[in-house]
């Protein structure tokens, strides 16, 4: 075979190649978010001002995870994102922070967040327990 004309041979099995690999990326499952349970009840002893939770996070999805920000539905409570970029089954984790100013004494509060990605599932819900102690 001349130096010239290798590639036509190759040309249409390279092509066949490309292709398959186009079609088995496109194949991956999109993003997906999965709150780790069992999740936390936050506890606020009457002489706490504040306390703070953990919440692990995993994307069981086949791509990049691209977090944008979380919403809490309380004044009272904030969460930060440790990784916003989660790669597909790896984890991050979600620190929650509460003060105990938007809470009544001796009391059991559920606080919504709302968690803003790229993932099948965004906006995604997570609801937590906040119980605080007389």
């Amino acid at each position: 075979m001349s130096s010239g004309r290798w590639w036509r041979s190759f040309y249409p099995k390279g092509w066949l190649w490309i292709c398959a690999a186009v079609s088995v990326a496109a194949s991956e499952p999109p993003a997906e978010v999965e709150f780790l349970q069992p999740l936390p009840i936050i506890e606020l002893p009457s002489s706490a001002r504040f306390a703070t939770a953990t919440v692990l996070l995993r994307n069981r999805g086949g791509r990049l995870l691209r977090i944008g920000g979380v919403r809490s539905s309380c004044w009272c409570a904030t969460a930060v994102v440790q990784r916003g970029e989660v790669p597909p089954d790896s984890l991050s984790v979600l620190r929650i922070q509460v003060t105990a100013a938007g809470l009544d004494p001796d009391s059991l509060t559920w606080l919504q967040f709302t968690l803003e990605s790229n993932a099948c599932n965004s906006p995604t819900p997570l609801r937590l327990a906040v119980r605080r102690r007389q």
